[in-house]
């Protein structure tokens, strides 16, 4: 059982990982991205009751290098909010937003190629948000790719160019209401496989949790990898 936020989920899982051994959830974190996509309540009494008559089921991760993740992995912009946020002292989601906020306008997206298999998609760009998704959302009822699922065999690449503030104002809301896709030059594509290649080495997060990377960065699916306890009335 692993008690706290995604972070927490994430290294009880590289434990358990393609064993019998199911993963259940008490969900103590900021954002709580993993416990929403799998319908665990955030009331600790409703999570503990889950496991009365625990419902399990076998879901894919995301490998980088000898890593892994079950939510998400952020290359772009949201590298930098973890990474500011893991150094702060202060947790929740306001202290997340402000780091959010502090960021943007001094973050510089840099150039990035990626290439995705099956089917040889190519990306050329300078995304600010860049993430390699799991399940469709981050966190605090963010979604990132509101079509993801656990469960296909696939990636989900997301890709969100730099916006003014008023725009970032104005298309925020809808990645709260599922609604990602109307936000303008949102990228979207499904993958196995995806090489990235970028100008500069830097952090990345895994399910929040910021970790150095070299320029080059290969992530793949691991197919239902993992075994886990879910809410089964309030799943998929």
């Amino acid at each position: 059982m692993a008690v706290g936020g995604d972070g927490t989920v994430n290294m009880a899982a590289q434990g358990i990982l393609l064993s019998e051994t199911a993963l259940a959830v008490l969900p103590t974190g900021s954002g709580n991205g993993y416990a929403r996509n799998v319908g665990i309540p955030l009331r600790l009494e409703k999570a503990l009751a889950l496991l009365k008559e625990p419902y399990s089921l076998q879901i894919d991760v995301g490998s980088v290098d000898d890593r892994i993740f079950l939510v998400s992995c952020g290359i772009g912009w949201e590298a930098v909010i973890a990474t500011v946020f893991e150094e702060s002292l202060l947790r929740g989601v306001l202290p997340y937003a402000t780091a959010a906020l502090t960021t943007y306008l001094q973050y510089e997206p840099q150039e990035i190629a990626i290439e995705a298999e099956p089917g040889g998609w190519t990306y050329r760009g300078r995304p600010m948000l860049f993430s390699v998704t799991n399940m469709r959302e981050y966190g605090v009822g963010v979604t990132i790719a509101p079509t993801a699922s656990e469960r296909d065999g696939l990636l989900d690449i997301c890709l969100i160019p730099r916006h003014s503030l008023l725009n970032v104002a104005k298309y925020t809301p809808e990645m709260f209401r599922q609604r990602t896709a109307l936000i303008p030059g949102y990228v979207h594509q499904l993958a196995s496989q995806v090489k990235i290649q970028r100008a500069y080495p830097g952090n990345i997060h895994l399910d929040g949790t910021p970790f150095p990377f070299g320029e080059e960065i290969k992530i793949h699916i691991l197919p239902t990898a993992l075994k886990v306890v879910v809410n089964p009335d309030n799943y998929g």
